[in-house]
């Protein structure tokens, strides 16, 4: 699949999750890509699960990875595999709150500016060299779902649009 706008042309060599039901799989799927699940077994260590998905994603031959829900840590080896190409959204304007909850954190804490963070993934948890970062003011009587829902469409507009970017700046 390729994803174009009118100066780049990016193309999708495959999806892959840990989660068997990821909607992800399905849309991947619904474009005839690779949709590959691809699971950790509890006796494997991190570093064989790293070295599996490299297996799998050697026959594919990405220039990126884009995570998007991943929530497992990613090793050194993976990661050097990637120097600077692995890329994650995170639902919070790092350093605040980074890993699990980050919105209902947010929330709970009344922070009146929350957003989204878009950075290089290394071993830390949201601790990467932040790319971009696209905040939103808190509305006074807000709900949560409302306040979740707004985050997330910055998210879905923000993240491919960075994307672009960054692949074209890399390109040249």
């Amino acid at each position: 699949m390729k994803w174009v706008n009118s100066q780049e042309s990016v193309e999708v060599v495959c999806v892959l999750s840990d989660k068997k039901n990821a909607y992800v799989l399905k849309r991947a799927e619904q474009f005839k890509l690779p949709a590959i699940y691809l699971k950790k077994n509890k006796s494997e260590s991190n570093l064989e699960y790293d070295n599996k998905i490299l297996g799998t994603l050697k026959n594919y031959r990405p220039d990126w990875i884009i995570l998007a829900g991943y929530m497992k840590i990613l090793g050194p080896t993976f990661l050097k595999s990637f120097p600077m190409r692995v890329i994650n959204i995170h639902p919070s304007l790092l350093p605040l709150h980074p890993g699990l909850n980050a919105y209902e954190n947010a929330y709970k804490d009344g922070d009146i500016e929350a957003g989204c963070t878009i950075h290089f993934v290394d071993e830390g948890i949201d601790t990467g060299e932040i790319i971009a970062q696209r905040s939103f003011k808190r509305i006074p009587g807000e709900s949560f779902e409302d306040f979740h829902a707004r985050g997330l469409k910055i998210e879905n507009s923000f993240y491919p649009e960075i994307i672009q970017e960054l692949i074209k700046r890399n390109a040249t």
